[in-house]
């Protein structure tokens, strides 16, 4: 039964509540508020697997992503929500709903589709000819004394002095602490996304050669109407008010979150860097994390401003037809020739 699931797309306003059935069962931690976000703005497309009498026994989406791939433009896509009911996971319904989702590779619907398993869907993925790029980079910056101490320090008093030294320790050592600020330049916080975001994107796609497009209107959908989490950008621009590079963050139990990052020139990326660190800490920040992973010169800037790589449980893995972009694999499963942020995926936590 489970072998011959019908597996069909959906439309996402009248099959809505049947894939919100299945989320109740196997992915409760997904709302209505996702659902629209995704689906019913039409960014996002769902499969789903119905059983012998009709019934949905599972589902998947692929989000849509344009992106920059050795300087063409193309269609890419993340499959995303998959999950099945108890009773058919172990026939061949989760192999079927991601083989739906490679066939817009082998079709020509998608250049390439990449995706960030877990440990149970990863060999799904791998046996429908996905294949590793890289463990996806953490990257964690302290920022507060206690965020490095211990846990066999306890609470106490000795804590405290511990934490307010190391604290001190952190900032002399930290390169912001001496940054020289930029000239003439000015910095601003904002939630609003406009067309000086769209003209960055021209000037500094070329810093990778495979890219996810950062437009105003996919940094308004995916950062300003994210239904779960409230962004903020921390912007970089010139004396004339052109942007040289911003950075997206969110705040979350004490630790700043950066979902992404984009700048005009390298020095942009210090700069915005330097003056972030000194924000948090006067919000009294413990920590900042980001997600990247591609470019050794980018990670070595992360590198020299104190964030740490730290173990991932996460892996990029793509499905694409390198022959059909004209590529070698080579250059497609390079790590350093991608440039992938938060803001390539679907979730921020």
């Amino acid at each position: 039964m489970t072998e011959h699931a019908a597996i069909c797309p959906q439309d996402a306003t009248t099959q809505r509540d049947a894939v919100l059935g299945l989320w109740s069962r196997n992915l409760p931690e997904a709302s209505p508020e996702r659902y629209d976000w995704l689906y019913r703005s039409g960014v996002a497309t769902s499969w789903l697997a119905r059983d012998d009498q009709g019934e949905p026994i599972g589902a998947i989406g692929l989000m849509d992503r344009a992106m920059d791939v050795f300087g063409q433009a193309c269609s890419a896509g993340q499959p995303i929500d998959l999950n099945v009911d108890r009773p058919y996971r172990l026939g061949g319904v989760a192999l079927g709903l991601q083989r739906a989702i490679t066939a817009q590779v082998e079709q020509g619907e998608r250049a390439l589709i990449y995706g960030f398993p877990n440990a149970q869907s990863e060999p799904v993925l791998r046996r429908v000819g996905y294949r590793s790029v890289a463990e996806v980079g953490r990257w964690v910056k302290p920022l507060a004394g206690e965020a490095v101490l211990p846990g066999w320090l306890g609470r106490g008093p000795l804590r405290r002095v511990a934490g307010a030294a190391a604290g001190a320790a952190l900032r002399l050592g930290s390169r912001e602490t001496f940054a020289r600020r930029p000239r003439g330049a000015r910095f601003e916080v904002t939630d609003h996304f406009d067309a000086r975001f769209d003209r960055l994107w021209q000037t500094a796609r070329h810093h990778a050669s495979i890219m996810g497009q950062r437009s105003a209107a996919y940094l308004d959908w995916r950062f300003a109407r994210c239904p779960a989490t409230c962004h903020r950008a921390l912007c970089l621009t010139s004396p004339h008010d052109e942007m040289l590079g911003y950075l997206v963050y969110s705040l979350r139990e004490g630790t700043a979150h950066v979902s992404d990052f984009l700048f005009d020139q390298p020095v942009h990326l210090d700069w915005l860097l330097a003056a972030f660190a000194r924000l948090m800490r006067q919000q009294g920040v413990r920590a900042v994390v980001t997600v990247f992973t591609g470019a050794e010169w980018v990670a070595s800037r992360l590198a020299r401003f104190g964030f740490r790589r730290r173990p991932s449980a996460w892996k990029m893995l793509v499905h694409a037809n390198a022959d059909a972009l004209g590529l070698e694999a080579e250059d497609l499963f390079n790590p350093s020739h991608w440039y992938v942020t938060r803001a390539d995926v679907d979730t921020d936590f």
